[in-house]
């Protein structure tokens, strides 16, 4: 009986050494969210404005600290996206933000999540607790997140008024995918059909 148990442990425990807690992929986590103001008319505006860099919102921003971006190619990749979306909805980018209806502005910043447990197999066999023991374990993953705002400024506001706003979480980690990120960003401008002025 005792031999059984132990046999019986040992299986629990290869299979739990193979499904850590937590996501299995970074694409489990993946998660598109858009929000409008609805009272701002997107059609009888045009333009719009995108800096050439995207920032990286950290501590040290709060700081003082210069801002840091991201790096290329991953940049341009993603403002190249983001650019082709307001055009194929029948927006013109100017490089002058004085003179733009709308000013794009994206940032991203990163999260990591670390679980750690500690399993003694006592808890799960109290009668056998005189030769219980258990093992921790740890397992962690790095998410990011990806916002893009439109920013109205002007006569008509007495400070800039957010009009449009979507956050792309779970992208970004450590292993940088291009395609999950234009992905979401295709998917954040489909699921915002008030930004069609064609």
């Amino acid at each position: 009986m005792k031999k059984k148990i132990i046999f019986y442990l040992g299986i629990i425990i290869m299979l739990g050494a193979c499904y850590p807690q937590g996501p299995e992929y970074y694409e489990d986590l993946d998660l598109v969210y858009t929000n409008y103001d609805d009272q701002y008319d997107f059609m009888s505006k045009g333009t719009y404005a995108i800096p050439d860099n995207i920032v990286k919102v950290t501590g040290d921003l709060a700081e003082g600290e210069d801002p840091e971006f991201v790096k290329e190619p991953f940049n341009t990749q993603m403002l190249q996206k983001m650019e082709s979306n307001m055009t194929a909805l029948g927006w013109t980018k100017t490089d002058d933000p004085a003179n733009a209806d709308l000013v794009l502005f994206p940032a991203v910043w990163t999260n990591t999540t670390v679980y750690y447990w500690y399993d003694y197999w006592c808890w799960y066999y109290p009668y056998y607790c005189g030769w219980g023991w258990g093992y921790p374990s740890v397992s962690s993953y790095t998410t990011g997140t990806l916002v893009m705002t439109l920013v109205a400024d002007g006569d008509d506001y007495v400070e800039p008024t957010r009009t449009w706003t979507a956050a792309a979480n779970g992208l970004l980690s450590g292993a940088y995918n291009a395609s999950r990120v234009t992905k979401a960003i295709d998917q954040a401008f489909e699921q915002s059909p008030y930004l069609d002025i064609k």
